[in-house]
C-alpha cells in the first residue's frame, strides 16, 4: 500500500514538473513572438540591414518554444498514462534540448563583442551614408539620435564632420550612439539570455 501511493506521488509530481517545462516552453515562445513583433525593436532592425541577426534568433526562440511545448505535453501525458515510450521520448527530447540551449546560452556571452562590432558598423554606415540620397540610412540615424539622445555613431558630432550643423540631433545631443544603441540591444536580450 505504501509504495502505490508512493508512485502515485512520483506520478504527479513529474506530471507538475512537466506542466511546468510545458510553461517554460510558453514563455520562450512568447519572447520569440515579442522580439518579432515588438515595435520599438522592430523600428530599428527594419531600418538597418546589420540587425537581421536578431530576428534570426526570435525565430529560433519561437521554433525552441514550440518544441519544448511538444516536450512538456508528452512528460505531461506519460506521467499521467505511466507510458514507458512516451516518457522515453520524452527524456531523449529533454536531453538534446538542455545541450542545444546550453550550446546556445555559451555562444550568446561569447558573441557578445559581436553584437558590439555589428552596432558600430551599422551606426557607422548610418553618418557615412547620412547626407546620401539613401533616405533609410538617414531616417534609420535620426531615429536612433532622437530616441537615445545622441549624436553620430562612435565620436558623437565628430562623427559628422564639418557638415555637423545640418544634423539636428547633434545641436541638442552630444554623447555617442553606439553604447547607448547596444544597452538597449543587451536590455531587451537580458530578458532571455541574463548573463549577457
Amino acid at each position: 500500500m505504501a509504495m502505490g501511493s508512493c508512485y502515485t506521488c512520483i506520478r504527479y509530481l513529474m506530471f507538475a514538473f512537466n506542466f511546468l517545462f510545458w510553461l517554460l516552453g510558453c514563455a520562450i515562445l512568447g519572447i520569440g513572438i515579442w522580439i518579432r513583433v515588438d515595435e520599438n525593436f522592430s523600428k530599428y532592425v527594419n531600418n538597418s540591414d546589420q540587425f537581421g541577426m536578431l530576428y534570426t534568433g526570435a525565430y529560433i526562440f519561437i521554433a525552441v518554444g514550440v518544441v519544448i511545448m511538444v516536450v512538456g505535453f508528452l512528460g505531461c501525458c506519460g506521467a499521467i498514462r505511466e507510458n514507458q515510450c512516451m516518457l522515453g521520448v520524452f527524456f531523449a527530447l529533454l536531453f538534446i534540448i538542455f545541450v542545444v540551449l546550453l550550446g546556445a546560452g555559451i555562444w550568446a556571452v561569447v558573441a557578445k563583442e559581436q553584437v558590439k562590432d555589428v552596432v558600430n558598423k551599422a551606426l557607422e554606415d548610418g553618418v557615412k551614408h547620412y547626407f546620401s540620397e539613401k533616405s533609410a540610412q538617414r531616417e534609420f540615424m535620426d531615429m536612433v539620435q532622437n530616441d537615445f539622445e545622441c549624436c553620430g555613431a562612435t565620436m558623437g558630432a565628430f562623427d559628422y564632420g564639418t557638415r555637423v550643423t545640418e544634423v539636428e540631433a547633434c545641436s541638442k545631443f552630444i554623447k555617442p550612439c553606439n553604447t547607448k544603441l547596444f544597452d538597449f540591444i543587451k536590455s531587451s536580450l537580458c530578458i532571455t539570455i541574463p548573463a549577457v
